[in-house]
């Protein structure tokens, strides 16, 4: 089974006053312990949509063998519009998908691994009853969504 994920990493990090995808966690980015999770969890396709510092992110991560999708609205969109941008273009190409904004690089790939095995169309972590990240969702969940009007 072909498991798909797609990060978004598209805003502005107006909160944070830094890049969040290129700060560093350890000795790697944020976005590279995402990637580096996801591989190790046995993800084999993996979509960034960047947009704001997307020259210096999509370098960045160049050796990663991610693909990188633009968001060139990314000024006046929100992280929906992203979302399924990513989700457009593994749509067909992979029967599971994960989804997690950059910002949440923490989950760790057993999360991921039993995210997958699960057997759910829809699911996502839970730790001390709060939702988290990375949402799992099936091909056909995605495709719903894609063609919600947000």
């Amino acid at each position: 089974m072909e498991i798909g994920a797609v990060i978004a990493a598209a805003g502005l990090s107006s909160r944070m006053g830094d890049f969040k995808p290129m700060l560093n966690i350890g000795s790697i980015s944020i976005s590279q312990r995402i990637v580096a999770t996801l591989k190790q969890a046995g993800v084999g396709r993996i979509a960034v949509v960047t947009g704001y510092n997307a020259d210096a992110l999509e370098r960045h991560l160049a050796q990663s063998g991610v693909v990188f999708l633009r968001n060139e609205n990314y000024r006046a969109t929100h992280m929906f519009d992203s979302a399924r941008i990513g989700l457009e273009y593994m749509s067909g190409k992979c029967q599971k998908l994960l989804f997690t904004p950059v910002d949440v690089p923490l989950f760790t790939a057993a999360t991921v691994e039993a995210l997958i095995s699960s057997g759910c169309e829809l699911a996502c972590p839970v730790c001390g009853g709060e939702r988290g990240h990375p949402i799992l969702m099936s091909s056909a969940v995605a495709k719903k969504l894609i063609s919600d009007g947000g």
